[in-house]
């Protein structure tokens, strides 16, 4: 742009045709007036130079040029000054005072104000007039000592620039602004006028401001959420689906399923593999679901190979209208599972034991005539048949037996002070020669020392057989039979039977104890599920550990204190 003085000294108008440099400015060669150019933009103050300027018409003028440049706007300034005119409010004062929507104030050697732009009233609110011959009022007492900077401008022709800081309105209200001040030198080199601009940031500097506090309260509520998430003891995860991965796992995912988060970070689908076989497809509709609020329990594989039941929730994050995210707390309902099973069991156990009662009354006597008759027939007869009846009927009366154990196995319950090892001991005694007959080697590891348990000595020795004779059972080619005694948390004394046979597949373990649910080919059932029921009513537990071909342990704990 050029104002109406540059327009007349040139016959040149910037608004109706583009304009190089070049064509109006006779300095050869031109690489001269880019290095002043050049120099203009290094260099801390204006650049001046003396140089001819051609009119349209050819008319040549001897004008001194100063170079400005402001980085601010990346634009380059030229002010000049016809060498026979006189200092002072130069001619071209008025232009560069239009070019600008930014307050602009000139200053003469003296540092009294001299002229202003229509910006600089409109923002500070004092007019040209009010200040012609004054000193710069923008500077509030607090910081009076920047009134230096003018001076060290005019003493030494120094420039400043982009300089922030705050500036007063003649209302006294403050603003944030940022100060460019640029020297005028006359033709011998001499400081004669400063030419200020303030740019008005103050809603910049506002904006920074709100924006650093909702960043400040951001990573505060991210903190806040951090130190819930980082310790809880849900999983909570959170799905982006704009890129396809999961952008958040809680440390409780490594707690629960021991399996690393950072693999889980790689490769989400991961999952699939460690959720069970046979819930990996509710698994799936349940991820697939678009209702909010969804919810599936299902098992999962921990990383040392044990079952774990989990009950997952899942909630859509939505951006205005759009679902971009979705996060899902996971919770682990083991143990929860596991009593709703105990229930379920004693239930069973209760209602086995009142059918055991009323089928072992009427089962008993007819029993009890049908082997006396057959006995007699077998002694009449010699007939081969009636010892296979024989053994068929003693095993009828072995499960009634066991039915009645069921239905009362407290009856005439009296609990007794007894050395565990000791019973132990009897007990392996009374079942060595079973054991010889089927080629296991009986092994004990007593501890010794243990407290002595309140129990009932003749129930907890029919637990013991039992569990002794299904270990035995499931090693049909022999093997070794480990029998142990230990203290366990100053809270318990166990009992473990090891044995190395046929073992137990994970997903029927939670099932032992159920009435006529066997490993064994004609077994009942019955003999575990009395064993359950002997242990619960001492306060003790019975646990289950096996692998398929490689064995089992059974760990029957009994309490050191009875409640």
């Amino acid at each position: 742009m050029g104002n109406p003085v540059f327009i007349k000294t040139t016959g040149l108008d910037p608004k109706n045709e583009t304009i190089s440099i070049f064509d109006l400015w006779d300095s050869k060669p031109h690489t001269k007036v880019m290095e002043l150019m050049k120099q203009a933009v290094e260099s801390s103050c204006s650049v001046s130079t003396t140089a001819r300027i051609f009119h349209r018409t050819g008319a040549l003028f001897i004008y001194k040029w100063n170079i400005i440049y402001d980085p601010q706007n990346t634009l380059f300034y030229l002010m000049g000054q016809k060498v026979s005119e006189a200092t002072g409010c130069f001619g071209w004062c008025d232009a560069f005072l239009a070019t600008t929507n930014d307050p602009v104030y000139i200053l003469n050697s003296e540092g009294k104000i001299i002229n202003v732009n229509e910006a600089f009233e409109r923002v500070y609110g004092w007019t040209l007039d009010e200040l012609i011959g004054t000193e710069l009022p923008t500077i509030p007492y607090h910081l009076r000592g920047e009134r230096r900077i003018f001076s060290e401008v005019l003493q030494y022709g120094s420039m400043v620039r982009n300089h922030k800081s705050i500036r007063q309105k003649k209302d006294k209200s403050l603003i944030h602004a940022v100060v460019s001040i640029t020297p005028v030198n006359d033709i011998h080199g001499n400081v004669v006028a400063v030419v200020g601009v303030s740019r008005n940031i103050t809603d910049k500097v506002q904006a920074a401001l709100l924006l650093d506090r909702k960043v400040k309260e951001l990573k505060e509520h991210e903190l806040k959420f951090l130190e819930i998430s980082e310790n809880i003891n849900e999983i909570f995860c959170v799905f982006d689906l704009l890129v396809n991965q999961v952008v958040y796992i809680s440390p409780s995912y490594e707690r629960i399923l021991g399996h690393s988060k950072d693999e889980f970070y790689k490769n989400f689908r991961i999952i699939y593999q460690l959720v069970h076989e046979e819930d990996q497809e509710i698994f799936k509709q349940f991820l697939k679901s678009t209702n909010t609020n969804s919810e599936v329990e299902y098992r999962i594989v921990h990383e040392d190979g044990s079952i774990k039941w989990l009950r997952s929730r899942k909630t859509p994050i939505k951006d205005q209208k759009y679902l971009h995210r979705v996060a899902t707390v996971t919770q682990d309902i083991s143990n929860l599972k596991e009593k709703e099973l105990l229930l379920n069991k004693q239930d069973k156990l209760g209602a086995i034991g009142q059918l055991a009662a009323g089928i072992a009354h009427e089962v008993r006597n007819p029993l009890t005539a049908i082997k006396g008759f057959t006995q007699l027939w077998g002694q009449e007869t010699h007939n081969k048949y009636s010892e296979i009846i024989l053994s068929e009927l003693d095993r009828i009366e072995s499960i009634m037996q066991e039915f009645l154990m069921l239905a009362k196995p407290n009856q005439e319950t009296k609990f007794e002070v007894h050395d565990i090892n000791q019973l132990v001991n009897e007990t392996i005694g009374f079942m060595h020669p079973e054991a010889l007959l089927h080629k296991v080697e009986l092994i004990t590891d007593i501890t010794q020392e243990l407290p002595l348990v309140k129990l009932e000595k003749k129930q907890i020795k029919q637990v013991m057989l039992n569990l002794i004779k299904n270990a035995i059972d499931s090693m049909p080619t022999g093997g070794n039979l480990l029998v142990k005694t230990k203290k366990l948390d100053n809270k318990y004394v166990c009992i473990e039977v090891i044995d190395e046979g046929i073992g137990i597949s994970q997903d029927r373990i939670p099932r032992l104890g159920e009435p006529f649910y066997s490993n064994k080919e004609k077994g009942t059932g019955l003999g575990l599920m009395v064993s359950f029921k002997i242990i619960g009513h001492h306060k003790g537990k019975i646990l289950f550990e096996s692998e398929e071909e490689k064995g089992t342990k059974v760990q029957v704990c009994l309490p050191l204190k009875m409640e």
